[in-house]
């Protein structure tokens, strides 16, 4: 009995076992702590991959909204999300939703994770869900096509070229067109209004739009007087004229018709014949401005009630030369811009002051047009000049290089206005002018055929097309 009792007494007593004991029962939660750490860090690297892949996903969406509708952001969604979301044995996608708002996409991803050590916890995995949105600001972008459609333009397919280039054919025959630059702008604009252009034919004159010209003959006219200041007058007394809105029909103010002789039979230098203008007569042609104050290389400066800053008003040396559009909405209105590029044709002398004014007129808010929006962040202003050959006249001059220094001028101002210039040499013309006018060497375009302008014109839509959107 003793024996029993003192047996009882020391296995009370004995301690060799507790280790055991201790870690038996702790083993479960230590596997358990350590299962969280583990099958957590592990859901933790899955998410994070899932985030850079729908991350990266939004913004391929953005950068390409103007493309894709709903199914097909979709599928790009799955393609760039597969790309850059890499299959895991732990992990399997659930879930990927893309949704398209007016100026933003959302993509939303989900994953299952599989647990490793958590499962002895009665834990078998978890879901991880992310999202990304990707948003777009919408770039405004005004352009002036401002073409050459002198007589050169005539030889070696230059005209029919260009129109291919513009509108997809050689005659702009279609007013929907499905390839050529205005197919490309409209591609381009993801909003009405967001893109629109403007038309300046030229060559030694331009030509109003009809309405423009309808309006103005209609007008009252005011009469006053425009004192002489140099070159382009007929004689040297203060010109009478009469002002109608920004233009003024003056009797002395040199016009573009062939004679050189006045009424007298008395030789009065270039474009100082008889049958002057008249507001009656008028067909829509105007010729450069007064070169005081640099008003022929310079826009606005229109003064309704200062006659001296008006545009003279001349005879048309032909009823060639097409008529310039106002800026428009290429995406709601490019029937009417194909309409305006199938009547160029080709036809007189080369004057790239005036067409280079004029693109900056179309450019400029104010008079004379009075059609582009005021300047704001988003805003963009392009200027695509092209022309074939050497200026021969303006209305104060025949000299080549005279003429060359009032066009690097008008350049230089419309690039001090913020006004992007592209220029075009199609085979022929001063180089280094055209270099000159452009916003740099990258800006600066040279062709050897016509059929080598289509090519010109992709590069410089897909340059403008590029910024319609800002990330």
């Amino acid at each position: 009995m003793m024996t029993t009792f003192s047996s009882l007494k020391r296995f009370r007593r004995d301690e060799r076992g507790t280790v055991g004991l201790i870690f038996g029962l702790s083993i479960m939660p230590l596997m358990g702590l350590t299962g969280v750490a583990v099958d957590y860090a592990r859901a933790s690297s899955v998410r994070a991959e899932l985030q850079m892949a729908a991350d990266a996903t939004a913004l391929a969406l953005a950068k390409d909204a103007v493309k894709l509708d709903a199914g097909q952001a979709y599928i790009r969604a799955q393609a760039v999300f597969n790309g850059n979301y890499a299959k895991r044995f732990d992990s399997a996608l659930t879930s990927l939703t893309v949704t398209r708002e007016t100026d933003r996409f959302k993509v939303e991803a989900k994953a299952h994770v599989t647990y490793a050590l958590l499962p002895i916890l009665g834990l078998n995995g978890t879901d991880v869900a992310v999202s990304s949105t990707s948003g777009w600001g919408i770039n405004k972008i005004e352009i002036a096509l401002v073409l050459d459609n002198t007589g050169s333009m005539g030889w070696s397919n230059k005209m029919p070229e260009l129109k291919k280039a513009l509108c997809g054919n050689t005659t702009c025959s279609s007013t929907m067109p499905t390839s050529g630059f205005v197919r490309q702008m409209q591609d381009a604009a993801v909003n009405t209004d967001q893109i629109r252009v403007a038309l300046v034919p030229f060559d030694t004159t331009v030509r109003v739009p009809l309405a423009v010209q309808t309006s103005a003959v209609a007008a009252p006219a005011t009469a006053g007087t425009v004192s002489y200041s140099g070159a382009g007058y007929c004689g040297s007394a203060p010109v009478t004229a009469q002002r109608v809105s920004w233009f003024r029909f003056a009797d002395r103010d040199k016009d573009t018709i062939a004679s050189d002789r006045d009424a007298s039979s008395v030789w009065v230098g270039r474009g100082c014949g008889v049958g002057r203008i008249s507001k009656a007569t008028w067909q829509g042609c105007l010729w450069d401005r007064d070169q005081t104050g640099n008003r022929d290389t310079t826009a606005l400066g229109v003064v309704p009630t200062s006659i001296e800053t008006l545009y003279p008003a001349v005879t048309c040396r032909s009823n060639n030369l097409a008529r310039m559009a106002s800026l428009m909405d290429v995406k709601a209105n490019g029937p009417q811009l194909i309409t305006a590029l199938a009547a160029m044709q080709p036809s007189g002398n080369t004057n790239l002051t005036i067409g280079v004014n004029w693109g900056m007129n179309m450019l400029t808010p104010g008079l004379p047009m009075s059609t582009a929006i005021p300047a704001e962040p988003n805003l963009s202003r392009f200027m695509i000049l092209l022309t074939d050959g050497d200026n021969t006249e303006n209305r104060q001059t025949g000299s080549a290089a005279a003429i060359d220094a009032r066009a690097r001028a008008a350049c230089t101002n419309a690039k001090a206005q913020g006004i992007t210039i592209y220029a075009i040499r199609v085979i022929e013309g001063n180089k280094s002018l055209l270099q000159d006018c452009s916003s740099g060497p990258g800006y600066y375009y040279e062709v050897s055929s016509a059929a080598q302008i289509d090519d010109v014109f992709k590069a410089i839509a897909g340059r403008i097309g590029s910024i319609r959107l800002t990330n």
